[in-house]
């Protein structure tokens, strides 16, 4: 996919209001190009090795990615600063939020605990740390979505030098070949193991990732997700009308974790996420159409490599070289049975 089929993929998903969670997803979907291969870059290691040999992809959180950058919520913290201000500007608009607190409270705190909670003394708490710990709480927030933020990542592009340099250690690693034409190497969800499986019923949908360096404005989407903790602590629902102009919370994950800074452009990224929460080790049984060898593998290197994609029954085996162009190619390598 080229930019601007990228920006009408993420034009389309910001557009999803969280209404009707199927027709949007086939809406989503028909507004992605998929490319006919994806690469996935990898050292020789291993986790690596062991994942190649038994066709799995294992799932990362994404507070575990290397750019901090990356399912990062920006929120406007002034924005929520102005609506914490305004929200205690009066006693009569303190007491109204006092009045709505108090239900959702009172299932965790004593009653001597409670009856502290009056107008005069929360009042008296704002120019005592009150609100910049309510602000500092907010921002916490970005951690407790990465945690629960589970990907893999690929590439359309499998000579991309920088991911050779990056991911597969230096050109001494190699690259996995995923066919998204071929059904057949996709082993999730057709085994008796996979019944009660997350994967299985709620699938991994695979999308593109936009890049921009105007970020995704994730305020409401932070303020969605502290009230469901504030619930969650609490054990009581939040009553509806205090989600009122924050959205239905479907799709956000998708919008902060399917953006990225204009540098990484290069990347052709795309990400395959969770569809519903999962305990670790989140991984899924795809088998490679093929690899690629990288040019500065020795051949003992090489030779483990080659005898890992054997046993995982992978057939098209490539060593990269660079061509009479002066580009990173790859031609295919013969192996014994």
């Amino acid at each position: 996919m080229n930019h601007n089929d990228r920006e009408h993929f993420w034009q389309t998903l910001c557009s999803l209001p969280g209404n009707d969670i199927a027709a949007e997803r086939e809406q989503l979907f028909k507004a992605i190009k998929y490319p006919k291969l994806l690469f996935r870059y990898r050292p020789v290691s291993t986790k690596s090795l062991e994942a190649l040999r038994t066709n799995k992809l294992y799932f990362s959180s994404a507070n575990y990615y290397d750019d901090p950058f990356d399912t990062f919520l920006h929120i406007d913290i002034e924005r929520i600063k102005n609506e914490y201000l305004s929200a205690f500007q009066t006693p009569e608009s303190t007491a109204a939020v006092i009045e709505q607190v108090i239900p959702i409270v009172s299932h965790v705190l004593p009653k001597e605990q409670l009856a502290q909670i009056t107008v005069e003394n929360v009042t008296n708490a704002l120019p005592q740390g009150l609100l910049e710990r309510f602000l500092n709480s907010t921002l916490t927030l970005r951690d407790e979505v990465k945690k629960d933020t589970w990907s893999v990542c690929f590439s359309e592009n499998g000579f991309n030098e920088v991911l050779w340099l990056k991911y597969a250690d230096q050109h001494k690693g190699f690259v996995q070949i995923y066919d998204l034409e071929n059904n057949d190497n996709i082993l999730c969800g057709k085994q008796e193991k996979c019944t009660n499986c997350g994967i299985k019923n709620f699938g991994t949908p695979l999308y593109p990732i936009y890049y921009s360096d105007t970020p995704y404005d994730a305020t409401n989407f932070a303020k969605f997700v502290m009230l469901r903790k504030i619930g969650g602590m609490a054990g009581t629902p939040i009553p509806p009308e205090l989600y009122a102009g924050m959205g239905t919370g479907l799709w956000e994950q998708e919008k902060t974790t399917l953006i990225k800074k204009e540098c990484h452009k290069y990347d052709e990224e795309w990400r395959m996420i969770t569809g519903c929460p999962m305990n670790p080790p989140i991984m899924m049984e795809w088998i490679p159409s093929g690899i690629i060898l990288g040019l500065r593998m020795n051949v003992a290197e090489e030779n483990l490599v080659v005898s890992m994609a054997k046993e995982a029954g992978i057939e098209n085996i490539y060593k990269s070289y660079i061509d009479a162009q002066n580009r990173l190619n790859a031609f295919p390598v013969s192996i014994r049975k």
